[in-house]
């Protein structure tokens, strides 16, 4: 008969090693035990005591342990990169490759205390940066801990019982209604002046505008894809470094390269690191009425670029880029790339004259402006997208499209009759 679970063992093997072994609970059926070796008696007895102690506590314990960093590889390589979307890839890349597994990574699964975890938080602020981002990395490690736990790699997860860092406190500036008319006027004349009037007039978020297609265009903006910058993964075999087989340390350059992202969301490659991407649920899909004056400020924006290079048929394509060859300056019909886009916005408020905020802010006009027209609350969630109503969309049924048209409406208003010097309702932005 067998030994029943938490029995130990405590003997002289044949190469003269004592040998402490404890029986652990069976997996499928098999029998598992715990073993460790030692020179000294004494020191096998007290780790078949600590053994047992620590399997009465936990319920169980991996038979075998595993450098962190072998595991962290592994564990975002096949369990975490399929289910994440392809910017958080990325984030947990920088985590793992220049924080955690430099800092701690040579320490294995089972030996991990408090300490190392506080010894992870210390190498990234010693780097000056914020405890925002040992905060980031506290909840990666959380993460890989947790799994590893559910696999049997480990007995518990150690980041759980160790305080993250609390995140550096951001003063943001927010923008009302009054700046974004100003903002308006300001930009009236630009090129892409009807990209930021698109932000102001709609609360749409980056990617969902500067990804809007000419053909998501009618009476309604179609917001159903986001434009984001994506990293390639390298395809290449990985050494036991962990590093890449090919000559190049950059993903992008990697002749197997590819994009690493969840099988159920879809993408669409457009050039470079720039890619279309659906919301991950149909939560996220928006629809929002097009009125005036963005109706028609849209409407000349794409009568324009009817005669502009455009080969993936975007609203708003990258401004003319110098043409080395020529020494011209020359539109490509590129799509927008993020960072310059993010330039552009604060260029323009920087002209006119409003406090400095982030691109992602001008929803703060929008909602701004939309409580001055005194839209019902729930309206104006619909309208903007608002993540709290996004969870709870499943649920229920869409606004009333009618309510919709009817609060843009209201809300557009304001830009009509604030600005006497206009002589149409486009404003005079292309």
């Amino acid at each position: 008969m067998g030994r029943g679970q938490g029995e130990g063992a405590l003997f002289k093997d044949a190469r003269g090693f004592w040998t402490a072994t404890v029986e652990l609970p069976p997996k499928n059926g098999k029998r598992r035990r715990k073993v460790i070796r030692s020179k000294d008696k004494k020191v096998a007895r007290d780790k078949l005591v600590k053994m047992q102690k620590d399997l009465s506590e936990n319920g169980d314990m991996p038979t075998s342990s595993m450098r962190l960093e072998v595991w962290l590889r592994h564990w975002f390589r096949d369990i975490q990169a399929p289910r994440i979307a392809p910017k958080t890839i990325a984030v947990y890349r920088t985590m793992l490759e220049q924080y955690i597994i430099p800092s701690i990574g040579k320490y294995r699964l089972d030996k991990l205390s408090a300490e190392h975890v506080r010894q992870m938080h210390r190498y990234v602020t010693d780097q000056g940066l914020s405890p925002t981002t040992a905060s980031q990395a506290h909840r990666v490690l959380s993460i890989a801990l947790r799994d590893a736990v559910r696999e049997g790699h480990a007995t518990r997860n150690i980041a759980t019982m160790v305080d993250a860092p609390k995140r550096a406190r951001t003063e943001l500036v927010t923008l009302n209604a009054d700046h974004g008319i100003q903002i308006m006027q300001t930009v009236s004349q630009d090129r892409l002046g009807s990209r930021i009037a698109a932000a102001l007039l709609t609360g749409a978020r980056q990617g969902e505008l500067i990804g809007l297609e000419i053909d998501r265009v009618s009476d309604v903006l179609d917001l159903s894809w986001q434009l984001q910058r994506f990293s390639w993964s390298h395809g290449c075999e990985k050494l036991e470094s962990g590093k890449p087989a090919c000559e190049y340390s950059q993903g992008a350059r990697c002749p197997q390269r590819h994009l690493e992202a969840p099988i159920d969301r879809e993408y669409r490659h457009l050039e470079g690191g720039l890619w279309l991407s659906r919301p991950k649920s149909s939560a996220g899909w928006r629809i929002v009425p097009l009125v005036d004056p963005l109706k028609s400020i849209l409407e000349r924006r794409i009568e324009a670029s009817l005669s502009e290079p455009n080969p993936h048929g975007l609203v708003w394509t990258a401004d003319p880029q110098l043409n080395r060859k020529t020494g011209q300056l020359e539109l490509d019909g590129g799509p927008l790339d993020p960072s310059r886009d993010n330039k552009a916005w604060h260029a323009a408020l920087k002209r006119a004259g409003v406090p400095d905020a982030r691109l992602h802010d001008a929803r703060h006009a929008t909602v701004d402006l939309l409580y001055e027209a005194e839209v019902r609350e729930e309206l104006i969630m619909e309208i903007v997208g608002h993540s709290t109503v996004a969870m709870s969309r499943k649920y229920r049924s869409r606004g009333n499209k009618d309510q919709l048209r009817a609060a843009m409406v209201k809300m557009s208003q304001q830009f009509l009759t604030s600005n006497p010097t206009a002589d149409s309702p486009h404003l005079g932005i292309d």
